[in-house]
């Protein structure tokens, strides 16, 4: 058995997120001390000790049963810092990997970050390498000493100090940069914000997929009246005492386009004409679904002047589509590509996803050269992540598949090589629990075609107001962030739009609708 038990002020829920990314979600005893089934005796010891001037001094140490004693606990691997008070928990997940990646003989490609957004880490270092100078400066400085000098430091704190791979430190580093270029926009103009758009549709259900989508087909008789309540919660949302403007809007789902193409129409442009638009706004409709795009719905998009379009194959192997559920082929989506161009879609994503079921590294890049062929603006690699309520969790999954397999990892980096050569370039990250092999998704994109509203929406530095079931809403204050989030189920949030609108209209400092 291996226990891990917290001390002082640690943080127990840290060390459970931790231990769970080696050995699945562990057990918790009476007295609150971790339990995981392991062949031998090993006791895990974390304690922090708050310290003068608001530091901490954070201490992991592993002991393991005398074989001769049991009833004695021989000391072994000790880690051990005093750092900044609130760097606490993190440290404390820190210490634990190094000691846990030590016994088990097992690192992750992005070592001890298990946040969502690892490039705010390359931001925070160079905050703390106080030298003055942005990360955007440094990339204008270009091969100054002082910016290779810095570039350099960045990327071996991530490898040294968080156990970050050389390939995820020299990739976070890049994508941050990107992104602070992105984020700019926003940053120079406080009255902008974004818009989410969703709608928990779709024609059929992926195998992988965890999000509460109803089938379209068989719940016709649920479209209309949710088209309806997204309506009336833009129309009270936007309405007298909105300050500011979107910069971009995202219609997703589910997939907006599996609505019949009358209630398509009457939902875009019923929702459109309630936001005030920045000039140039950035649209982006969702049509994810190549089975679900045809001239008529196309029309509909381009009139409403979107600006962005996303198909996602997902991959180009048929027998995969069939395995994970989905209702199309790869030539479909060759159609619904071409079609788009015809119609005059010059801004076009494309998505795939490594690991999937049944498929190995060729397969994955058999995939991108095909994409790559066909050219779009856009491509954004997922990982796998395999969640709770999916069909994949249903059937059960070892946990060893989220252990770092070489060959993935390694197809992954040829395929993000692939890209950037092809002329893609990455310009947002981010991660999700349970994914294959701990890795990421990247969005890559060709010069003058990162989504602005991907970074804006995975940065908490801009204000995102979210439509829909599930959706979740976001205030901005510093960095500082409040959040309200719209009921998952669909009935409850239909028969409770307006209660969504007065708990959105709080949020953002609006007087109430009825005045």
């Amino acid at each position: 058995m291996l226990t891990i038990e917290a001390a002082g002020c640690s943080d127990a829920a840290a060390l459970s997120e931790m231990a769970a990314l080696f050995f699945g979600p562990p057990s918790e005893n009476a007295g609150g001390v971790l339990e995981i089934p392991y062949e031998t005796d090993i006791r895990i010891l974390s304690e922090a000790v708050r310290t003068e001037g608001g530091m901490c001094c954070v201490t992991t140490e592993k002991m393991e049963r005398d074989a001769q004693d049991s009833g004695t606990w021989r000391p072994g691997d000790t880690e051990r810092r005093v750092i900044p008070g609130d760097e606490r928990r993190r440290e404390v997940k820190r210490q634990l990997y190094a000691v846990l990646s030590r016994e088990t003989g097992i690192g992750f490609p992005w070592g001890s970050l298990t946040g969502v957004r690892p490039t705010q880490i390359v931001v925070q270092e160079w905050e703390r390498a106080l030298l003055g100078m942005s990360p955007e400066q440094a990339r204008r400085g270009g091969r100054s000493d002082q910016a290779q000098r810095v570039c350099g430091e960045v990327i071996g704190r991530l490898i040294r100090d968080w156990y970050v791979s050389e390939p995820k430190a020299e990739l976070a580093f890049e994508t941050a940069l990107a992104e602070q270029r992105v984020l700019s926009a926003f940053l120079d103009n406080p009255h902008r914000s974004v818009v989410y758009v969703g709608l928990p549709f779709c024609p059929s259900r992926c195998s992988y997929c965890s999000f509460i989508a109803q089938d379209a087909r068989r719940h016709r008789e649920s479209l209309e009246p949710y088209v309806d309540a997204v309506i009336e919660e833009a129309r009270g949302v936007f309405s007298r005492g909105f300050h500011g403007e979107a910069a971009a809007v995202y219609f997703g789902g589910g997939t907006p386009t599996s609505l019949p193409p009358p209630l398509f129409k009457r939902y875009v442009e019923g929702v459109l004409e309630t936001i005030p638009l920045a000039p140039g706004a950035e649209l982006t409709m969702e049509a994810g679904r190549p089975d679900t795009i045809d001239a008529e719905k196309l029309e509909v998009i381009r009139e409403n002047r979107f600006t962005r379009l996303c198909i996602n194959p997902q991959t180009m192997h048929d027998e995969t589509l069939k395995a994970i559920g989905r209702g199309h082929s790869a030539g479909d989506t060759v159609k619904a590509f071409s079609l788009a161009r015809a119609i005059g879609f010059d801004d076009i994503n494309m998505d795939l996803i490594a690991g999937l079921p049944g498929e190995n590294a060729e397969d994955l890049l058999r995939s991108v050269r095909w994409l790559l062929e066909l050219a779009p603006e856009s491509i954004t690699l997922h990982t796998l992540a395999v969640k709770r309520g999916s069909g994949l969790i249903a059937r059960g999954v070892p946990h060893a598949l989220f252990h770092p397999d070489e060959a993935l990892i390694g197809a992954v980096e040829t395929a993000h090589a692939l890209l950037r050569q092809s002329g893609y370039a990455p310009y947002y990250l981010y991660r999700q629990k349970n994914c294959r092999s701990g890795l990421e998704n990247t969005g890559f994109a060709r010069d003058g075609y990162a989504s602005l509203y991907n970074v804006a929406m995975m940065s908490d530095r801009v204000p995102v107001i979210g439509l829909g079931s599930g959706s979740t809403s976001k205030a901005v204050s510093g960095r500082q962030t409040s959040r309200v989030c719209n009921p998952k189920d669909l009935l409850v949030y239909i028969q409770r739009v307006r209660e969504q609108i007065a708990r959105k209209r709080a949020l953002f400092h609006m007087e109430d609708v009825s005045r």
